[in-house]
């Protein structure tokens, strides 16, 4: 990713960043990037040379590597596409940068696509210029631990290291009510920059339990067996609601917006977009 104007769904939640989307990319990596919500777009010296292409006939839309959810999101931009009879042009970005900044971003929304995909649909995170569509599914974090760690959050005694992802809405929430309890009972909270950085202490056993993003999670479970001794415990009470995710466009592009959503209600109501999350592997539930 993305969280609101958030990463492509990795990691950024919905924090206010001066001049900064941080993103779920990182709603790639789970995190919520944004910057502080503006009425007018980013200046680009150099606006009038791009204009937008004229695709009456098609439909382009970004698709971000840095978002583990990038491949599905490839192929239900092309469901999205075929809805609404249009010829699907999906468009790769390529950054080696973890984050996309917001004249990154309006800068491919000028140029390249229409529609950005992964970004985690916080309320009231996104500047005036863009505009979000319906949620195309819902992901969650999880609560990591090693063996022996127990099988839930409660089962963490007091003093126990969390390692959580410095401004996500997990990590929020685990301040939150961490704060929320009596001093004699709270947990220690290790931030850190990035999903792979909270593992990294889980697994050196500096922290006891590690708050992420799931899909970070099983794409590095796939790509790395080191992370195949930790296991999944219930937050429990830590209350972590799914996140939804979808995309982000333009506010001038109403009718295309309008036009999207019902191909998104369509095709979760047909079961395509659920067939495509089970395909990718994606443990996640087709938005409402």
């Amino acid at each position: 990713m993305p969280e609101a104007l958030l990463r492509p769904s990795a990691g950024c939640d919905g924090l206010m960043r001066a001049g900064k989307i941080a993103v779920l990319l990182l709603v790639l990596h789970g995190l919520i990037p944004f910057a502080i919500a503006q009425e007018e777009p980013p200046f680009l010296w150099d606006e009038n040379r791009y204009g937008r292409a004229e695709d009456t006939f098609s439909l382009s839309y970004c698709v971000d590597p840095r978002d583990p959810s990038w491949e599905a999101d490839r192929d239900i931009g092309e469901a999205i596409a075929d809805a609404l009879l249009l010829e699907p042009k999906p468009f790769m970005v390529e950054s080696p940068s973890i984050e996309i900044d917001e004249t990154q971003l309006y800068h491919h929304l000028l140029r390249d696509c229409r529609l950005y995909f992964g970004f985690k649909l916080i309320s009231q995170g996104y500047p005036d210029w863009l505009t979000v569509t319906r949620p195309l599914y819902e992901l969650r974090y999880i609560l990591l631990g090693r063996d022996g760690t127990g099988d839930a959050l409660a089962d963490l005694p007091p003093g126990g290291a969390i390692a959580s992802v410095l401004g996500s809405s997990a990590d929020l929430r685990l301040i939150q009510f961490n704060n929320s309890r009596p001093a004699a009972e709270q947990w220690k909270r290790f931030p850190y920059g990035s999903d792979e950085a909270a593992l990294g202490a889980l697994l050196s056993g500096e922290a006891d339990a590690a708050l992420v993003w799931e899909p970070t999670f099983a794409r590095l479970l796939k790509e790395n067996d080191r992370y195949a001794s930790l296991k999944v415990i219930r937050p429990e009470p830590l209350n972590l609601p799914p996140m939804p995710v979808g995309a982000v466009l333009l506010s001038e592009d109403t009718y295309l917006r309008v036009n999207v959503d019902r191909a998104i209600a369509d095709l979760s109501t047909d079961g395509t977009i659920a067939e495509i999350l089970e395909r990718h592997g994606l443990r996640a539930q087709p938005g409402p």
